[in-house]
């Protein structure tokens, strides 16, 4: 991955897209209400049903409880007095009131509620109004009345102010516990002093804890209520009702359930158990995979391995789900994996349309489909930043050059003479592209082929290979040069002979300038040697048209596969040793 993107380069795009992937499902943005909307399904439809909590129990106040009473509001307080009594007889290990206790009614029954919940054993726990809810002046003093020496806590609940679903627990607010941190305190719990994330658990019961009807209350068994938090509040439809991702496709929770299932992950320490590190380190991985398949696979490997990480990391994290493990993060991962993919593969084509463009350039239309194909495929051997890189290699050069040509631009006019030359031009190069050779240049009525350039060939197999192409190509240019001199010769037009000089060795292979002047070279005693040998056709000739001389490196390769003579050591100018030389013959 680092080695086609770049280090830097795929780093960066690593946390852009997993910084992308966590932004856009967050709101305001509209896949946020998508994430939500799967972590809800997820729940509905996955999340374990777990026994209920054995701590805590449920006293509801319903419809039921209102009827035997002649005022619906406030609940009757003689009748609160009268439960919170029973509770305390039955054992309850505290009791939380989920009941704003700010009017008053008979005088009797309201002090007989006082007096109730001032009581130590078990501890009390009422809620007060929040710092958000203001209160007329009167019902805030006779809260205080009935608060006075009551241990509180604050029942406001925070909505997302996205789509108002209750997610967060605040565990204070303007310095004053919430009524399920006040509980947990009165019991001996651990709670966290930060805000933390609702882990809601599903019961066989419904709520995270068994409820009873209020007024059933002494009629129960006391080892049903016995050592248990007793939390009392309303269960009326449309009264204390709150969105939640619990409640989702089903009826609203209330808030008594609500407390009581922050209530239940206090006293579990599950307080904070969706764990910070969760969702980074999905968008991380999701990315990182991602930008993998990005930057190694192309075309149907590619799109059959973003839609594997689409479809697989969702899978996955809802069976995880299912097996009563946490819930992960939906569409924020495969979104991350999706860019990230996405500007792995587009840097990729980018960095290939550059190369093409390069490879194009450099080699022209002198370029066999089969060489071309391989220089695609293995350009990371020899390109980097748009342009072949300077390496050592062993090629075969190859050096064509006309034989008797001066005496053919003297004879033809202008014209003429570069239909002529072009006809052979066109001929030759289709003979080396034909036979895998690479057409580097020409000077003049000179050709340059290589074979072996610019994939490097590291064993002796394929540099004999390539030897053997070279001498090939040079017969196959023989018998073109002889059907060319049949076609000039009807038209009336000079003959001309060949000479191939052929040199196998090492090179330093690269490209000079830039931009549209950029230029694949060779530089190197091969390429000098090849270039020398074509020049000494002139006095080692077989007295046919086209005279073809190898290098003794060449013919070691060749390894008698050509039928040819030795034809001496020849002396090379700016050389000090000779070179033995071979003329290969074709039996013509």
């Amino acid at each position: 991955m680092a080695r086609m993107l770049g280090a830097a380069r795929g780093l960066l795009l690593l946390l852009a897209a997993a910084g992308l992937g966590l932004l856009l499902t967050r709101p305001p943005w509209p896949l946020a209400a998508a994430e939500r909307l799967y972590q809800a399904l997820a729940f509905r439809a996955l999340a374990p049903v777990r026994p209920p909590h054995p701590r805590l129990v449920l006293i509801a106040i319903t419809e039921a409880t209102l009827d035997a009473y002649p005022y619906r509001s406030p609940v009757d307080r003689g009748f609160l007095a009268g439960l919170v009594d029973a509770l305390a007889g039955a054992g309850v290990a505290a009791i939380g009131l989920d009941l704003l206790l700010d009017r008053t009614t008979e005088p009797a029954k309201d002090a007989a509620l006082r007096q109730a919940i001032r009581r130590r054993a078990p501890p009390v726990v009422a809620i007060t109004a929040g710092p958000e809810t203001a209160l007329e002046p009167a019902r805030q003093r006779v809260l205080d009345g009935f608060l006075d020496g009551v241990a509180t806590g604050t029942a406001n609940l925070a909505r997302d102010v996205f789509d108002g679903q209750v997610r967060w627990h605040l565990p204070q607010a303007d310095g004053r516990p919430s009524l399920p941190v006040a509980l947990a305190q009165a019991v001996g719990a651990a709670v966290p002093d930060q805000p933390f994330l609702i882990d809601w658990q599903r019961s066989a019961a419904g709520p995270v804890a068994p409820a009873y009807p209020a007024e059933a209350v002494p009629l129960l068994p006391a080892e049903w209520l016995r050592g248990r938090i007793a939390l009392i509040g309303s269960m009326l439809p449309g009264s204390d009702e709150h969105r939640t991702p619990a409640a989702a496709f089903g009826k609203p929770s209330f808030g008594v359930e609500i407390h009581a299932q922050v209530l239940a992950q206090l006293l579990d320490g599950r307080a904070g158990a969706a764990a910070w590190w969760r969702e980074p380190a999905a968008l991380l991985l999701l990315a990182g995979l991602g930008l993998l398949a990005g930057a190694r696979l192309a075309g149907r490997r590619f799109l059959l391995a973003l839609a594997g990480l689409a479809l697989g990391y969702p899978a996955a994290a809802l069976a995880a789900l299912a097996a009563g493990g946490a819930a992960w993060p939906g569409l924020g991962p495969v979104l991350a994996a999706l860019l990230a993919g996405g500007g792995a593969r587009a840097w990729r084509s980018r960095a290939e349309r550059r190369d093409r463009q390069a490879l194009r350039g450099l080699f022209s239309r002198f370029l066999g489909a089969e060489v071309a194909e391989a220089l695609l495929r293995d350009r990371a051997l020899f390109m980097a930043g748009g342009r072949p890189k300077p390496q050592e290699l062993v090629a075969t050069v190859l050096f064509s050059d006309i034989a008797g040509f001066t005496a053919i631009c003297e004879a033809l006019p202008p014209a003429p003479l570069i239909d002529w030359l072009d006809r052979y031009i066109d001929v030759m190069v289709a003979v080396s592209v034909a036979h895998g050779g690479v057409v580097l240049r020409f000077v003049g009525d000179g050709m340059l082929v290589v074979f072996g350039v610019p994939v490097p060939r590291p064993d002796a197999a394929g540099r004999a290979a390539d030897a053997a192409a070279a001498a090939r190509c040079a017969l196959a240019m023989e018998q073109a040069m002889e059907a060319l001199n049949a076609e000039w010769r009807a038209a009336g037009l000079p003959e001309a002979g060949l000479r191939i000089g052929i040199h196998t060795g090492p090179l330093v292979a690269g490209s000079l300038g830039r931009g549209e002047r950029m230029e694949f070279c060779l530089l190197g005693d091969t390429a000098n040697v090849g270039a020398r040998l074509e020049q000494l056709g002139k006095q080692h000739g077989g007295g046919g048209r086209c005279t073809i001389l190898v290098g003794e490196p060449t013919w070691r390769l060749l390894g008698g596969a050509f039928p040819g003579r030795r034809i001496g050591e020849l002396s090379l100018r700016n050389r000090v040793a000779g070179l033995a030389a071979w003329r290969i013959d074709s039996g013509r």
